[in-house]
Formats: C-alpha cells, sequence, structure tokens
C-alpha cells in the first residue's frame, strides 16, 4: 500500500515536469507568441473627469462621494511610477492642469486645477500592494 502511495506521488511530480518543460519548449519555439497579458480597461468611477486604470479597486470603507466631490481611496498592484504617468497624461486629456508633483519617502504626490476644482493623488506603494488617494474638492473649499 505505501509503495502504491509513493509510486502515484513519484508519477505525479514526473508528469508536472514534463509539462512545465514542454511549455518552455513551446515559448522557445520561432513564431510563438505568448497570449497578451489581459488587463482590465480603464473606466470613469465617481468623478467622470477622472479616469481611473482598470487594476485598482475602490475600498468603499475609506471613500467618501458627495455632489462630485470627495475621497475615493482605491488599491491595486501597480507599481507607482507605472500610475503617476498614467494619471498625468489621463488628468491632462481630460481638461485638468497640473499644478504640482513631488516625490517623498516611497510616495507621489499630484496636484490639478479644472475650472473651480482641484484635485490631489497620493500614491503610496506597500510590499502587498499600491493604495491611491484621490481628492477633488471645490477651490473655494482649499
Amino acid at each position: 500500500m505505501q509503495r502504491k502511495i509513493v509510486f502515484m506521488v513519484t508519477g505525479l511530480v514526473l508528469v508536472s515536469l514534463l509539462a512545465t518543460g514542454c511549455a518552455r519548449m513551446k515559448e522557445s519555439l520561432p513564431g510563438f507568441s505568448p497570449a497578451p497579458a489581459v488587463q482590465a480597461s480603464s473606466r470613469y468611477l465617481d468623478f467622470g473627469d477622472v479616469l481611473i486604470p482598470g487594476d485598482l479597486v475602490r475600498v468603499h470603507k475609506e471613500s467618501y462621494i458627495t455632489n462630485g466631490h470627495g475621497r475615493l481611496m482605491l488599491s491595486g498592484r501597480i507599481e507607482s511610477e507605472t500610475l503617476s504617468q498614467f494619471f498625468a497624461t489621463s488628468m491632462y486629456s481630460d481638461g485638468w492642469v497640473a499644478l504640482n508633483h513631488y516625490k517623498f519617502q516611497g510616495s507621489i504626490k499630484m496636484f490639478f486645477k479644472k475650472r473651480e476644482r482641484i484635485a490631489s493623488l497620493l500614491i503610496t506603494e506597500h510590499p502587498l500592494g499600491t493604495r491611491v488617494e484621490i481628492w477633488v474638492v471645490p477651490q473655494e473649499k482649499m
């Protein structure tokens, strides 16, 4: 009985090693192109003019939006530099004017202005993921 179990476990290990080897061989063949990584498409959430990368999800307990203004918390696994470039490009495309941005102790802070509104973004990268805090407020509240 014990020999059967050892034999079955050994067989399973060999099969998994062969499957991994075959997959690697297939990738090294000329003309092979792996399937592109699937990324969720960007979308607008609570602010109709702040585009959010599809890989970020809303943190409901920490978000508060009323009358199109407030705080939106997001989290995901995207590098902070990549997020910073995404927001710089998309905010400009949505009519926001960049006021300032700076990096401090692993975080990136970005400020934008549009008509009578101000937006600030704080991007913080942690070992378990990245958090983005977006504030959009009327300019007279600043």
